[in-house]
């Protein structure tokens, strides 16, 4: 029996790049090559190609989603999106492949274009009556008073591009001189920042996955960092960030986090491995982001909050692959 042609998508138009690239090559080690025919289709600012697993270039028709290997030329039946940021967690990537008719393990283009978006996904969660923090959504070309700002959202706070991941462009201001820089760095990013309330507490962090039509909440991690907040450097390359799994937190807390998290995956029409973001404080249990295509790199939370559940990433990928293919494309 033929095997299917299953594409991992990496790369991507921001700084996570370099990410996606790692991500992706641990997710082909995990698939099973005795059951699908695995490659790579890398997507950069200069265009689209494609590579065998170990890296030797493949001819790819786009058009056509057709790529010719050793073994002839196939038609992808089936995309394992690695990317983080544009184009593979908006929503771009997702509509291209409903378009072509081809499945993929996340979310659609609604739940990739609304969770990409923090505040859209803030908006939506505050209107679900989640606990979320306050925030401000600031353009590029607009006018702002720093005053107004910091007297609404109050200090510290945080400053982010409203669209990134890997926390990049993301300052904590604990002193209202350091507003302007921060928003500096964060239009860097995008033309959309927002000043977001810095919710006081632990940070926990919860992967949702969805296999074999079962949706289950992965063992919760605490982050622990002297960086302030968890950065770009502070996920990739600091010596002293913490990531403990199990989260070392009441058993009642972390019940309570892993219903919010099933929750907000349902609300929102996750789908795939999910991983969601929030602070336990005095206030209780707030969310702070959604990311619908979490790292899957050894520095990555995702890989041990999966060893700490039982499953292995073995499991979790080609059971993706089998749901995706099983549910076939979305409709056009």
């Amino acid at each position: 029996m033929d095997r299917p042609l299953v594409a991992i998508a990496r790369g991507g138009y921001s700084g996570e790049s370099v990410i996606s690239h790692q991500s992706a090559e641990r997710m082909m080690l995990a698939l099973d090559h005795d059951r699908y025919r695995g490659v790579f289709i890398t997507i950069s600012q200069d265009g689209w190609s494609a590579e065998d697993r170990h890296g030797n270039p493949l001819v790819l028709d786009r058009d056509g989603m057709t790529i010719q290997d050793m073994d002839g030329p196939g038609q992808v039946e089936m995309v394992l999106i690695a990317i983080h940021g544009s184009p593979g967690e908006d929503g771009r990537l997702q509509g291209f492949l409903d378009l072509m008719g081809i499945p993929y393990q996340t979310g659609g283009v609604l739940n990739s274009a609304l969770t990409f978006s923090k505040h859209t996904t803030t908006a939506l969660l505050r209107q679900l009556g989640h606990s979320v923090a306050n925030s401000m959504l600031l353009h590029r070309d607009q006018g702002r008073d720093t005053g107004s700002l910091l007297a609404r959202v109050g200090i510290p706070c945080f400053v982010k591009p409203d669209r990134s991941g890997s926390s990049l462009g993301i300052s904590k201001v604990i002193h209202q001189n350091d507003l302007e820089q921060a928003l500096t760095l964060a239009f860097e990013e995008d033309d959309v920042v927002i000043v977001e309330q810095a919710m006081q507490g632990r940070e926990l962090t919860c992967g949702v996955v969805e296999l074999d039509g079962r949706v289950v909440a992965l063992p919760l991690c605490e982050i622990v960092t002297s960086h302030g907040f968890f950065d770009f450097d502070a996920k990739y390359h600091a010596k002293d960030t913490q990531e403990i799994v199990p989260a070392p937190v009441p058993d009642e807390v972390a019940r309570q986090c892993q219903e919010l998290s099933l929750s907000i995956y349902r609300e929102l029409s996750c789908r795939g491995l999910v991983r969601i973001d929030h602070i336990w404080g005095a206030h209780g249990i707030g969310t702070i982001e959604v990311n619908t295509t979490p790292g899957f790199t050894a520095a990555s939370i995702v890989p041990r909050m999966l060893a700490a559940s039982g499953i292995s990433e073995h499991a979790l990928i080609n059971g993706m692959v089998a749901d995706a293919l099983r549910r076939g494309a979305q409709p056009r």
